[in-house]
């Protein structure tokens, strides 16, 4: 009933499969969930019912694994995900990450209890907000694109403005290093704006196809309202580029982050819990 998927052989009816579910479940492309895995199964009985697929990442400090499962709506509860969990977890158990990790919207049936079931432990939690609204009146503020002569002092803004973040929530490496900048917050550079005092940053933000990234405030700048200028005008330039639905995520804990979205008039669209297990 479970067996590992042949590209050649298994590619359509895992399309179907994912865009069945595409409309609740965030499955991704059949292409990035191909690529970008070390390992799929499929549990067919009558027809595929379920599938489950894994991918290994690292950064400077440890090596995560993702294990991912989604089952058939009306096949839930049936062991099915339970099956395609413990047969992926020998797999992946042998490239000896440092710990495992599921990634969960909690619109989902009963994910909580499933992952505590495998053994899962609550990590940290995001939360996707959309905005609707209109335009905002344009900032006093001068905003310039990133370029790459600012990038030892960017580097540092993201090292000041995120590590106490990082801490709280034990997403290593607290402190970025200047490639994981590059990775992660530079890998659209052309669609990062700053706001600058003489040549130093006061604060960030990167606009996307549909989504505001990536918005910092240097410390020394923070409780000023450049936060919400930034977002004002990555607001105001993505509804000037057509986008109706404008999103972003914040990691829980964030508080400070919470009150500007919701009050600029960001509404709850999912949110996603991040659980993982030492081996």
């Amino acid at each position: 009933m479970i067996r590992a998927y042949v590209e050649t052989e298994d590619r359509e009816k895992l399309l179907t499969f994912i865009e069945k579910l595409s409309s609740k479940e965030h499955v991704g492309d059949i292409d990035e969930v191909v690529s970008n895995s070390n390992h799929i199964l499929l549990y067919e009985k009558n027809g595929l019912r379920g599938i489950s697929y894994a991918s290994n990442s690292s950064n400077d400090e440890e090596s995560i694994a993702q294990i991912s499962i989604f089952v058939e709506p009306n096949d839930r509860l049936k062991g099915i995900g339970s099956a395609l969990y413990r047969e992926m977890e020998k797999f992946i158990s042998a490239t000896k990450p440092d710990f495992l990790c599921a990634y969960m919207r909690v619109e989902s049936e009963n994910p909580v209890g499933f992952a505590q079931k495998m053994g899962y432990k609550k990590w940290w939690g995001s939360s996707e907000l959309v905005y609707r609204g209109g335009s905002f009146p344009k900032a006093d503020l001068a905003f310039v694109k990133y370029e790459d002569k600012f990038f030892e002092e960017f580097v540092k803004v993201v090292q000041d403005s995120y590590y106490d973040l990082h801490k709280k929530n034990d997403l290593k490496p607290y402190l970025a290093s200047a490639d994981i900048v590059k990775q992660y917050k530079l890998n659209n550079k052309d669609r990062v704006y700053l706001i600058l005092d003489h040549k130093e940053i006061v604060a960030s933000i990167t606009t996307g196809e549909g989504e505001i990234d990536n918005v910092m405030v240097a410390p020394k700048y923070q409780g000023k309202g450049y936060g919400r200028q930034a977002m004002q005008f990555g607001i105001n330039k993505m509804i000037e580029e057509g986008y109706n639905d404008i999103r972003l995520c914040y990691v829980e804990g964030n508080e400070n982050a919470e009150k500007l979205y919701t009050s600029l008039g960001f509404q709850p669209l999912h949110n996603t819990q991040v659980f993982r297990k030492f081996l």
